[in-house]
């Protein structure tokens, strides 16, 4: 039935506000005796990135830079191991803090997503099957309506389902 929101993608950046949109996300799924799916969406580069440096450095350069990158990468990828880590752990702490008595919900899955970030939530949300997606917001996009980031704009347009948007809490900018 539409309106029955049984699955609940919850995009976050991991900021304070995205911790009260995440109430909403507790109360709607508790409501509906639903699930919510948790996911951050670590930006990727973009892939127009690698061609354009190939075409400035040349073929030979690039692979050369490209070579010490693979090697520089190795590195990167164990702090990111970590990184991923602790974004999981935040991702926990963020719903055991918002779980209590009021609310009686399930987190259903903790995702930590490379790419593009319109495109991920919305393929997550696919994916799940999800029939809402929340996200939080800055003050700016309420005290003007100009000021609507292309991301979410980019997601109010392309989003087959419902999309809610949680303005901070009050004492939050």
């Amino acid at each position: 039935m539409k309106g029955d929101f049984k699955k609940i993608l919850f995009a976050t950046d991991l900021t304070n506000n995205c911790r009260h949109a995440f109430a909403y996300a507790a109360n709607l799924a508790t409501r509906y005796e639903g699930a919510i799916t948790l996911l951050h969406v670590m930006e990727s580069v973009p892939e127009s990135l690698d061609s354009r440096l190939k075409g400035l450095l040349g073929k030979e350069q690039w692979e050369l830079l490209h070579t010490k990158h693979a090697h520089d990468a190795r590195a990167t990828l164990i702090g990111k191991k970590n990184e991923l880590s602790t974004i999981h752990q935040a991702l926990g702490t963020f719903s055991d803090t918002a779980q209590n008595e009021e609310y009686r919900y399930v987190v259903e899955n903790i995702l930590v997503k490379d790419g593009h970030v319109v495109d991920t939530i919305l393929e997550t949300a696919q994916e799940e099957e999800c029939d809402l997606i929340i996200l939080g917001s800055n003050k700016t996009i309420f005290s003007d309506s100009k000021s609507l980031g292309s991301r979410t704009k980019s997601i109010l347009k392309r989003s087959r389902i419902p999309v809610m948007m949680i303005p901070p809490a009050d004492d939050e900018s």
